[in-house]
């Protein structure tokens, strides 16, 4: 199984999540995560997840990283988040 390790300054859970305590979320159903991470030179760059049932994500936001069980399905340069500037 694939993992993924970002340092983020931004994330998003849609509807398939549930979350025990502050760092542990877990996919209800097939789930999708979005993950905002900015390299050393500043530029942001946008990652989609499409994680599985069951699987948990690991968010330490003391660190500011996210654990995820999957592979990248989508990268896209910029902040592509609701929220974003992009």
């Amino acid at each position: 199984m694939a993992h993924m390790v970002l340092r983020f300054i931004l994330t998003y859970c849609d509807q398939n999540w549930t979350r025990a305590g502050t760092v542990l979320y877990t996919a209800i159903d097939k789930a999708q995560l979005v993950v905002v991470a900015e390299g050393v030179t500043g530029v942001k760059d946008t990652y989609l997840f499409e994680v599985a049932r069951g699987e948990v994500v690991l968010v330490s936001w003391h660190t500011n990283l996210v654990y995820i069980p999957a592979k990248c399905v989508k990268k896209e340069p910029g902040d592509k988040t609701l929220y974003g500037q992009g």
